[in-house]
C-alpha cells in the first residue's frame, strides 16, 4: 500500500472511531435523557402538591377524634405551632382538650422529640425507636404528627411509577417512596396519590414489613391566601379496627403566633 493509500485508510479509521464514539454518546444520552425527566417530573409533581400547604411559621388548631369499630371514642383539641429557620425544622403541639390531656405537649427539632407529660408536668426525650409509636392512642406516630409542616413525604426518595391511578373516581399520579439512602425511616415504602388536575394529595398507603398496615386520606380542601389546604384528614389502620380523624379548625399561614420562644425545653416546662 503506498504511503498516501496508507495516511487515507488511518485517516479513515479514525474518522470511523471518532463517528463510532459519538454515535455511543448520542445513544448514552437517549438512555439517560428519560430518567432525568421522570426525575424532574416527579419532583415537579411534589413540589405543586406541597406547595398547596406547605409554608413557614404556620399556627393551627385541630379536633382529633379517635374512632374504634366504628364508634367514636375521643376527640382532642390541639394547638400547634411550626416554624422552620437556619435549615432546622421546630413544631410544638399542645393539647387543650379533654381536661385529663391538658398541657400533654410534643416538641420537635429535626429528628429530636420531646414530650410533656400533663399528668406529672414531667418532660421526657424519646429514643427513635419510641418517635415510631402511636402518639395519645392515635393511628398516627409521633413523627407522623412532626412531619405536617414539611410535607408528608419530605424524608423519602421518590419515583413516579403510574400516571393513570384511579382513586374514587379521581386520576391520580402514583409515587413510590422508599428511605433515603443511608436513613432509617418509619415506613419500609409509601404509596403516594396525587390527583393529575390540582396537584392534591388524596391519599398515602404506608407500608412495614412489605403490608400496608395504615392509609391516610386527604379531603375537603380549602382555599387560605395563595394556599389550599386539606381540612380534614383520615388515618385508617389495616392491622386493627381503627381511625383517627383530624379537623382543622383554624390556620394560619405566615403566622405572627408563631414565637421562636416556642421551641424549647424551658417553654415546654411551662406549659399548663
Amino acid at each position: 500500500m503506498r504511503s498516501g493509500d496508507l495516511a487515507l485508510h488511518h485517516g479513515g479509521l479514525k474518522m470511523k472511531k471518532r463517528n463510532i464514539s459519538i454515535n455511543l454518546l448520542i445513544i448514552s444520552f437517549f438512555l439517560i435523557l428519560p430518567g432525568i425527566l421522570f426525575a424532574n417530573n416527579v419532583n415537579n409533581i411534589i413540589q405543586k402538591a406541597n406547595n398547596m400547604f406547605v409554608g413557614n411559621n404556620i399556627y393551627s388548631v385541630n379536633d382529633m377524634t379517635i374512632y374504634r369499630s366504628g364508634k367514636l371514642n375521643i376527640t382532642m383539641k390541639l394547638e400547634n405551632f411550626f416554624m422552620k429557620k437556619g435549615g432546622k425544622s421546630y413544631s410544638l403541639a399542645v393539647y387543650k382538650k379533654p381536661g385529663r390531656m391538658k398541657g400533654t405537649a410534643y416538641l420537635m427539632i429535626e429528628n429530636d422529640l420531646w414530650i410533656r407529660f400533663s399528668s406529672t408536668g414531667r418532660i421526657r426525650k424519646l429514643s427513635s425507636s419510641a418517635k415510631k409509636n402511636s402518639a395519645a392512642g392515635t393511628d398516627f406516630s409521633y413523627n407522623d404528627m412532626g412531619d405536617t409542616g414539611e410535607g408528608p413525604i419530605s424524608r423519602y426518595d421518590m419515583e413516579l411509577v403510574d400516571s393513570k391511578e384511579d382513586v374514587n373516581g379521581e386520576k391520580c399520579y402514583k409515587i413510590i417512596c422508599i428511605p433515603k439512602h443511608g436513613e432509617e425511616q418509619d415506613y419500609e415504602k409509601l404509596e403516594v396519590y396525587i390527583s393529575t388536575k390540582e396537584y392534591y394529595y388524596i391519599k398515602i398507603d404506608y407500608f412495614r414489613h412489605k403490608a400496608n398496615i395504615k392509609t391516610l386520606t386527604f379531603s375537603e380542601y380549602r382555599t387560605i391566601g395563595d394556599k389550599i389546604y386539606p381540612y380534614k384528614m383520615v388515618m385508617e389502620s389495616h392491622i386493627k379496627p381503627t381511625k383517627t380523624e383530624i379537623i382543622t379548625k383554624e390556620i394560619e399561614f405566615n403566622s405572627s403566633r408563631v414565637k421562636e420562644r416556642y421551641f424549647n425545653i424551658s417553654y415546654l416546662e411551662r406549659i399548663k
